[in-house]
Parts: structure tokens; sequence; C-alpha cells
């Protein structure tokens, strides 16, 4: 009988199972090393001499502007949702999370259309790098509030009534923002990293990047070794900026997300916040979901293609869900592996937390296009592994698991070191103790986590459009393939359509999560 006791303790399998678990998400990239370094496409020197080495500063330019977008706006507004209750709290938090869930390209037509409807110039404010560099900042805004909401409720409570006593509220918020500024503008510098590998808000404003030529040199000039040397200098470029950025937010996540020692303060309504509060997360509202979704509704006053949208969501709907929930499964089983290697220390915890935002930093085509390179030079009997829709949603499940693996270690941290010991003092083994007391600890945030990971899985388009077998698209990439030569009204109502399913999704994520914190 192996004792509960395992859980607490060192051991030298915590460190080999995050190597191993880093080795498999690394793979597909690896491999792609090795056909890229056999291949006689171009040099660096001659890929940074061309069209792609122009396109390099234009993305950093975007990223750049995002990340300092998303950190100048969801800082303040991530500071006054944690220290303060109001109105509507709780619904305007929940909508804010719509644009993390839903395909940046399909916000971008978003603001493409509403730009025609408002009769704004081409080269105007939500077009070419201004546009582009406003759609990425749709995420980024929402991923710095929810991390600074995250960061202020790990503020203890008795440092919040110190500040508060020490000079009131204008006090206590610099104090709180000062505090929390290193973990916002890193989380915004992972935002602007993300940008550099997303081809789909550049391409459709007017302002393409170095991941629109990856793109361009596989899906249309087929040139399998120039996409990869392309992708593999895009990723040594991602990895210059990710790789700092890791190691810096890493040990501030490790301590403002996952510490449970630390009683926050409680919300505070005030007469100024309960009025500040809605109207600054209202206009965060507007500017983030609102526009975007009234760029998508215009089009259908004229026309409202039904039947041709519910045919082209009935094609891909079913692919979509078997990519997403794959994914989800996988991607659970390798998060809840690794946060249990990682235990309580804090070194590991901190390794493997910047390992994790270097995985999502990567381009995703990088992984896609190792995937395919393995197909190619593998047998056919590992068709069903490599040439199928497993395929995908692995691909998938490699790029999201750390969604998965950071709500695991929160979910980790609120049981004691104790409880092992007493168990394993009465004799109960590892299986019992971890069905009957890790269990009712890991699986609200596990199935939580698990079904943000179908949601994001289903929103991703670089994957999907190079790996996905003949006739299974999803619904995002019909949607991508078809938004240049479809009318208007069709693009529309598929899109609005994907974000009502996104929406419900959500809804559905935290009913969930509440009922099952309830029952636990």
């Amino acid at each position: 009988m192996i004792s509960c006791l395992k859980l607490e303790q060192p051991g030298k399998w915590r460190v080999a199972g995050l190597a191993v678990g880093f080795l498999i998400a690394f793979t597909p990239a690896l491999v792609l090393v090795f056909a890229a370094e056999g291949s006689r496409s171009p040099d660096i020197g001659s890929l940074l001499g061309g069209a792609f080495g122009t396109r390099i500063p234009r993305s950093l330019a975007v990223a750049f502007a995002a990340a300092l977008l998303s950190t100048v706006v969801g800082l303040p507004a991530g500071v006054v949702a944690g220290l303060y209750d109001f109105p509507a709290r709780r619904l305007l938090l929940g909508l804010l999370a719509l644009p993390l869930l839903v395909p940046s390209f399909i916000m971008a037509i978003g603001l493409s259309l509403a730009r025609t409807a408002l009769g704004l110039p081409a080269d105007g404010l939500l077009s070419g790098f201004n546009g582009t560099a406003a759609a990425f900042a749709l995420f980024g805004v929402p991923m710095v509030l929810f991390i600074t909401l995250a960061s202020v409720r790990g503020i203890s409570r008795r440092q919040v009534d110190a500040a508060r006593l020490a000079g009131g509220e204008r006090h206590l918020f610099a104090c709180v923002a000062r505090s929390v500024f290193p973990a916002a503008a890193l989380t915004g510098a992972v935002a602007g990293v993300l940008t550099l590998s997303d081809p789909g808000p550049g391409q459709i404003l007017g302002f393409s990047g170095a991941a629109s030529e990856i793109l361009a040199s596989f899906a249309a000039q087929y040139d399998f070794a120039l996409a990869a040397r392309q992708c593999l200098l895009l990723a040594g470029v991602v990895f210059v900026f990710a790789l700092p950025v890791a190691l810096l937010l890493a040990p501030r996540l490790a301590i403002g997300l996952l510490a449970r020692d630390a009683t926050p303060a409680p919300l505070v309504r005030t007469q100024s916040t309960s009025l500040l509060g809605p109207v600054l997360l209202g206009a965060l509202l507007v500017l983030t979901v609102t526009v975007p979704l009234a760029g998508f509704i215009q089009p259908l006053f004229r026309n409202f293609p039904a039947e041709r949208a519910a045919q082209e969501i009935g094609r891909t709907l079913g692919h979509t869900l078997t990519y997403g929930v794959t994914a989800g499964l996988l991607a659970t089983l390798l998060g809840v592996a690794l946060a249990l290697c990682a235990g309580r220390s804090s070194k590991l915890r901190i390794g493997l937390l910047a390992g994790l935002v270097l995985v999502m930093a990567l381009p995703p085509s990088l992984g896609a296009l190792g995937w395919i390179h393995l197909a190619a030079v593998s047998p056919s009997s590992l068709d069903p592994a490599l040439r199928s829709p497993f395929t995908v949603s692995l691909a998938l499940a490699l790029r999201f698991f750390p969604v998965v693996t950071l709500f695991a270690m929160r979910g980790l941290g609120t049981t004691s070191p104790s409880w092992a010991g007493v168990a394993a003092i009465h004799g109960v083994s590892l299986s019992v103790f971890a069905r009957k007391i890790l269990a009712a600890r890991l699986v609200p945030p596990v199935i939580t986590s698990a079904l943000l990971v179908v949601l994001l899985a289903t929103a991703d388009v670089s994957s999907v459009l190079l790996l996905h077998p003949p006739g299974k698209s999803s619904l995002p990439l019909a949607i991508f393939t078809v938004m240049s030569n479809a009318p208007e009204s069709l693009v529309g109502a598929m899109c609005l359509a994907y974000v009502g399913g996104a929406g419900l999704l959500l809804v559905v994520a935290w009913v969930a999560s509440i009922w099952l914190r309830r029952k636990s």
C-alpha cells in the first residue's frame, strides 16, 4: 500500500514527472527543429532580409502597443474590482471574460464591420496598426484585469486596513496599485507576446505580421521547409521576450495566486465606487464586447441568411465539439499530473509556472508543423494518432494544458499538509485519500478549467487550419476561410452564433463551478 504521505514528501519523481511533462509538450517543436536543420530552405540571414524580416518589427510594434494599452486600462479596473463592491459587479466581470474565449480574428471582424458601419476611413482608428493593436487589446485588457483582481485579493486584510487608516481610500488605491503593478505589467507583456504568433487580426485589419507570413508560406505556397524556418525564427523572437517575462512573473504568480495564508479584505461599498465601478467596467464592456458585436449585427438588418448559416454551423459543430472536448480531457490529465508533481515546493512551482508561460507564448503553428512532419515520416499504421481528429485535439491540449495546471495548483493550495499526515497515521491508502479528500478540492477547479480549455480549443484556428483532416473543419476555421469571399451578413451571423455558443458555455462553466463548490 502506497502511503498518502508521498504527496507531501520531496522526491526525485517530482522533477522527473515535470521533465517528462514538458518533454511531451515541447516534442512537436523539437521535431520541427531537427526537420528545419536538415532542409535546404533559406538561412536566417536571408529570411531577415526578405519580406518575413520586415514583418517582424511590425509584429513587435503591435505587441508593444497591445501590452501597454492592456496594462494601462486593465490595472485600475482590476484594482477597483478587487477592493470594492458595487452593483452588477459579478455580472460585469463575467461578461468581460467573454473576449478571452472568442478567437481574436472574430473580434477583429467585428471591429472591421463596425468601422464600415460608422463610415470611418480605411486607414483610420479601427484599421491598420491602430485597429490591430486595439483588436489584440480586447483580450489583453481582460487578462490584466483578472490577474490584477486575483493579486489584489491576495493582499491581506491587515495590510488593506493599515493603508486605509494611514491615508484613506486614495492612499489605499495608490498603495495597492503599486503593489500589484509588477504582476499587471508582466501579464500585459504576456498578452503582447501572445500577439506575435496570432495572424488573424493583422490579416483582417490590414497590418499583417510575421505569423501571417508563416501561414502564407505553408498554406498558400506549400513550402514546408520555408514555413518551418520562419516558424522557428519567430519562436526564437518570442522566446527572447517571453523568457524574462516568465522568470519574473512565475514567482509573483506563485505568491499572489497560490498563497492561502492571507485573509483577503472584505469588499467595501462606498458612494463613489458604487457609481465609479459600474461606469468603469461598463465602459470596458462596451469597448471590448458591445462594439464588435454591434459590427456583426448591423449587416443582419439588410439580410439574415439563417438557412446558410445553419448549414455551416451544422456541418462544423460536431467537429468543433470533438476537438474541444477531447482536448479538454487530455489537457486535464496532463495538467493535474504536473500540479501534483510540483506539490508544495516553491522552487518546483516557480519552475513549473515559468514553463507554463513559455508554453502559452510559443506560436501554435510551431507545434502544428512539427506534427505534420511527424506524420510525413511515420508509417501509415500511426495514422490514427498522427493524421486524425485526435491529432488536432492532442495539439490543442498541449497548447492549453497550462490553464488546467494553474487551476489544479490553486486547488491543491486549499489543502492542508497535515491532512496527509493524519490520514497516514490512521492507515488510509493513497488511493482512498485521493478519492475522498483531494477529489473534493480538485474537482470544482479542474472541471471549471476543463470547460475553459474546451472554449479555448474551439477558438484556436492556426492549429486546426494546419492539422484538420479533409472535410472536418471547425466553426472558427469555417469563418476564417470564408470571411474574404462570403457576404458580410453570413459572416456576421456565423460570428454571432459562435459568440453566443461561447457565452452559453461560459454560463454553464460558471453555474457548474458554483454548484460543485456548494456541494463540496
